[in-house]
């Protein structure tokens, strides 16, 4: 005789439950990853407009070390032009 226990159970439910939402998940997956990219896009032209990490992090309401660190590896070449001081402003 094979007895089920309230752990089994609870398994089973879990299982069949992560079978059932499987397509809303991989949706969702998708629509993240579309959001992300608009995102990156975003932070990009707010970068290249000169506009500092630390506003970028206020915005996300977050510390200004986390946006560069899930943002500056996936933004292209930063092609914001910096003003130029000292020597090179001569």
């Amino acid at each position: 005789m094979i007895t089920v226990t309230a752990k089994d159970e609870a398994l089973a439910a879990l299982a069949a439950h992560r079978a059932d939402t499987a397509p809303a998940r991989a949706q969702l997956d998708r629509e993240r990853a579309k959001l992300d990219a608009l995102d990156v896009e975003h932070v990009a032209a707010c970068r290249n407009a000169g506009v500092t990490w630390q506003a970028i992090a206020d915005v996300f309401g977050v510390a200004q070390e986390t946006v560069i660190k899930k943002y500056k590896p996936k933004l292209a070449v930063e092609t914001r032009v910096r003003p130029k001081t000292g020597k090179e402003a001569s």
